[in-house]
């Protein structure tokens, strides 16, 4: 007679390959990477424009989708390798990036000049945690771009995405406010731009 296992462990091993495979099935709904659109070292910002590229180098945290906003407008959806170039104006900007935390940005950028800026995600004791940090001179984040930038991919949120992105967009919002108020933001500073690409 051939013996089956408990019903109790066939819906443990179920649910655990759902909880396994429910980030590949899902992650494409929201994004779409195109493996064609690479980062253009010889790209300028339009003339009186700053350009930063916002630069997700991790694999860690690949399952996770990072929410990038400039103030209260959302940008983008940030993958495991892939960018989102901003073009903005010179002077004072606030952008953050929301997964189950947020991440803060307080940049004050010129006109004519390149930056970049890492969305790093680390595991916390509970949960993924995501942040700024600015690759500038002699930092490990511009050691992280450089080493990755060849690799990444741009990005398009799709309309799922934007769908979702706005769903969550008051609870958004709630979170920027408590990390802000945590004191925990990152500095982009002028100096910080270059004239080329790194």
């Amino acid at each position: 007679m051939r013996r089956f296992p408990p019903a109790s462990l066939v819906a443990i091993v179920i649910v655990l390959s759902l909880l396994v495979l429910a980030p590949i099935a899902t992650a494409s709904d929201k994004y779409e990477k195109n493996e064609n659109v690479k980062i253009d070292p010889a790209k300028k910002p339009a003339p009186g424009k700053a350009l930063i590229y916002f630069a997700r180098t991790q694999v860690m945290g690949a399952a996770i989708k990072a929410k990038l906003y400039a103030g209260e407008e959302f940008v983008s959806i940030l993958a495991s390798k892939s960018f989102v170039p901003w073009e903005c104006d010179p002077g004072k900007h606030v952008f953050a990036v929301v997964a189950e935390n947020a991440g803060l940005l307080d940049a004050e950028v010129v006109a004519d000049k390149i930056y970049v800026v890492q969305v790093a995600m680390h595991m916390g004791a509970m949960k993924a945690r995501v942040h700024f940090e600015v690759a500038r001179k002699d930092s490990e984040a511009l050691e992280e771009f450089l080493k990755a930038k060849e690799d990444l991919e741009g990005i398009t949120t799709t309309d799922d995405g934007r769908a979702w992105a706005k769903e969550d967009a008051e609870n958004d919002l709630k979170k920027m406010k408590k990390y802000r108020e945590k004191g925990e933001v990152e500095t982009l500073k002028p100096e910080d731009g270059t004239d080329t690409l790194p």
